[in-house]
């Protein structure tokens, strides 16, 4: 029933402005630049339309599908699609989904990582090499921690040919170091890196180091919002039926 909160506190935000506008007879007047039926754009508003023109679009052209799509909503409300519940809950997922996506845009926005140049050297390095390494299979991370009842699975491959995740986890680790507990579909992941094998060949493949930094420093950032999404959910009350 949120959404009965929501529509509440449009209401009042509109209601406050209407009491201005009677309170304040500085009111700015623009007049109607397109009318559909009793929907009237104003000039100012139209302006602010104008914003959002995709660049292929001519004006006329623009206007047309901003008529439209006026057209297409009046006709959906005169169907009282607007009054039915999985439309209703469809808005309120809108309204959630995006909330979200601006914390999180902003949150990932605010987080200042570097990268060394050791970091890009190791990279680098590493991609010219062959990685061994081992796959330890968890049912849980306190298992994890605390290095009992694991599953290893011992793996090679070029450095080059592992996942993005994997990279960064493992160019993260000295020889014999183990990673932190990674949850996945398939349980908690523990890795360990044996060895790195210099690839012998002249067909290396060329490493660029803004492509390199650029994907050490949203790792980082991706680090950075799990550790802070985990820290929410530490400080939240949260129950669950069992």
């Amino acid at each position: 029933m949120r959404y009965i909160f929501y529509i509440a506190a449009i209401i009042v935000v509109f209601s406050g402005l209407a009491v201005y506008g009677l309170m304040d007879t500085r009111v700015e007047v623009s007049t109607p630049a397109v009318v559909i039926n009793d929907r009237i754009i104003t000039e100012s508003e139209l302006k602010d339309l104008m914003i959002t023109k995709p660049y292929y679009m001519t004006r006329e052209e623009f206007i047309d599908s901003v008529i439209t799509q006026e057209i297409l909503i009046q006709e959906a409300v005169r169907h009282k699609i607007n009054q039915e519940e999985p439309f209703r809950k469809s808005v309120e997922n809108f309204y959630e989904q995006s909330l979200i996506k601006v914390l999180l845009d902003r949150k990932l926005s605010s987080l200042e990582v570097a990268v060394t140049h050791g970091e890009i050297e190791k990279y680098r390095r590493l991609s010219q090499s062959r990685v061994k390494f081992t796959k330890i299979g968890y049912k849980s991370v306190n298992d994890a921690k605390a290095g009992r009842n694991g599953t290893p699975k011992e793996m090679a491959s070029d450095f080059m040919d592992i996942s993005e995740d994997l990279k960064f986890v493992l160019m993260n680790l000295e020889r014999g170091g183990l990673s932190q507990p990674v949850e996945s579909g398939m349980g908690v992941l523990v890795y360990r890196l044996n060895q790195v094998i210099p690839i012998e060949s002249a067909q290396v493949r060329e490493t660029d180091v803004n492509q390199v930094a650029s994907f050490i420093r949203d790792k980082k950032r991706e680090v950075l919002m799990e550790a802070w999404t985990r820290q929410l959910k530490e400080n939240a009350e949260i129950w669950r039926d069992k």
